[in-house]
């Protein structure tokens, strides 16, 4: 009888425990949204200062938190928080798609100086599979969709956790309208990649076209 009563009270207090953290994950969402949404320009120094602030005004909560579901790095708790932010937050939810849109521009001029010929000695050279994706990133920078596609399906077929190949087939499908395709693609590489980088982009990306 005694045992039946101390799991019930341990029970009960995971049960509590688990609704203070998600209060406290909903309050803090909600107040760093509440500072987005009071600016009118989105840069890296804007996501600064609401941090600061909404931490600042929330430390005692954040300490009671950490303490009690014991996050091992603040990395993981960050990226925790951005994927959040991303389906509930829109301001960030936009300023990610605005993100997006200017890496896809500095990675179309980055290709632009460059040979494709240059790339394929290259690969000829060193058999290394970074430069054999540099290969199909070229096409896809240059609008050369299906000689991309064959690239990167053929980096899949040796390395299928290949995740930039399997982010990028994922881009170039989705720029192509072939959404089913994209978003399987996005779902794999945001459950089986650390990277914080993909792993955003994937979940904007998947949100965007439901």
């Amino acid at each position: 009888m005694k045992k039946k009563i101390i799991l019930g009270i341990l029970f009960s207090i995971s049960i509590s425990f688990k609704i203070r953290a998600q209060d406290f994950l909903q309050k803090l969402d909600k107040e760093f949204c509440i500072c987005l949404s009071n600016k009118t320009n989105y840069t890296d120094e804007t996501f600064k200062i609401c941090s600061s602030e909404v931490m600042t005004k929330l430390q005692k909560d954040f300490e009671s938190y950490h303490k009690s579901n014991g996050y091992e790095n603040k990395d993981d708790f960050m990226k925790d928080f951005m994927v959040r932010l991303i389906n509930n937050c829109n301001p960030f939810f936009m300023h990610m798609i605005d993100l997006k849109k200017m890496g896809m521009d500095k990675f179309r001029n980055d290709y632009k100086e460059i040979t494709i010929d240059s790339l394929k000695n290259k690969f000829n050279e060193t058999k290394l599979l970074v430069n054999y994706l540099e290969i199909a990133n070229w096409y896809f920078a240059h609008n050369k969709t299906e000689e991309a596609e064959e690239v990167y399906k053929e980096i899949l077929r040796n390395e299928p956790n290949q995740i930039e190949a399997t982010y990028m087939l994922g881009l170039l499908n989705d720029e192509l309208g072939k959404y089913q395709e994209a978003k399987i693609l996005y779902d794999k590489v945001y459950k089986n990649t650390e990277n914080i980088q993909f792993r955003l982009y994937s979940e904007m990306n998947l949100k965007r076209i439901k």
